[in-house]
């Protein structure tokens, strides 16, 4: 809990990409986990960490995960718990010590005697191990460099949804690491405030950005720039909406 990203979200810039239609809605009704269906019925949106939405400081890999990019601010009290700080290494000797090699391979509740129960900074200490070895540990690559992941990263990966539960009862609203692939997943919809539509690249165009990687545009400015060029009527009214529904201009 030491880290600027959990105590000042004002420091840091937010973005998540989507397509345009999600866009409208979001201007509408807000961000939401949670949809609803008239044939599939209820389903959640979610990735890599979970349920919920994600959101990152990188701005061009948010708009990986769609052709339309917002910037998005944090409500005031939320708990995010930032994941790229590496567990405490005494901490888990003592755990290893008191519980066993088993307490880093299993869920707590099947290694603790009944009498025991980790501690706050236990379980986070936990959580971070785990993040760690599933996301942050540089694991091997084949000859056409995708990872060799071993089959103990499943193993960290579902202890981590565990750990993600409790989280949750420990009334954080989300975890990541900012600043990665995954960003930071926020658990709660109404923990995120729409902010500004930067950009949305048409469809022929964005496949071809896509497989550049977007490094056509130097910043954020040359994003907005073909915005202005290349946006749709559609989406630049969404975009007006969104600047006339915002009174804070600090993050401008």
């Amino acid at each position: 809990m030491e880290s600027d990203v959990v105590h000042n979200f004002r420091n840091h810039v937010f973005y998540h990409g989507t397509s345009l239609e999600a866009a409208e809605s979001i201007a509408q009704q807000g961000f939401q986990v949670w949809f609803e269906d008239a044939e599939i019925g209820r389903y959640t949106s979610g990735g890599n960490l979970g349920t919920g939405l994600y959101i990152t400081c990188n701005w061009r890999m948010a708009l990986w995960f769609g052709p339309t990019l917002l910037r998005v601010e944090i409500q005031p009290g939320t708990r995010l718990l930032n994941a790229a700080l590496p567990p405490d290494g005494k901490t888990l000797a003592y755990l290893q010590h008191e519980f066993g090699h088993e307490i880093l391979k299993k869920s707590p509740w099947k290694v603790l005697p009944k009498n025991k129960r980790l501690k706050h900074s236990e379980s986070i200490c936990l959580f971070l191990y785990h993040y760690h070895q599933t996301w942050e540990k540089d694991y091997r690559r084949d000859k056409d460099g995708a990872p060799r992941w071993p089959k103990r990263r499943t193993l960290h990966a579902r202890r981590l949804d565990d750990f993600r539960k409790v989280l949750i009862r420990y009334g954080f609203h989300g975890y990541g690491n900012p600043a990665d692939d995954n960003g930071l997943v926020v658990f709660s919809g109404d923990r995120l405030v729409l902010k500004e539509v930067v950009v949305q690249i048409p469809a022929a165009q964005y496949t071809i950005l896509d497989d550049a990687d977007f490094r056509r545009f130097q910043n954020l400015n040359d994003l907005r720039d073909a915005f202005q060029r290349n946006g749709s009527r559609r989406a630049k009214k969404l975009a007006r909406q969104v600047a006339a529904t915002d009174t804070d201009k600090s993050l401008r």
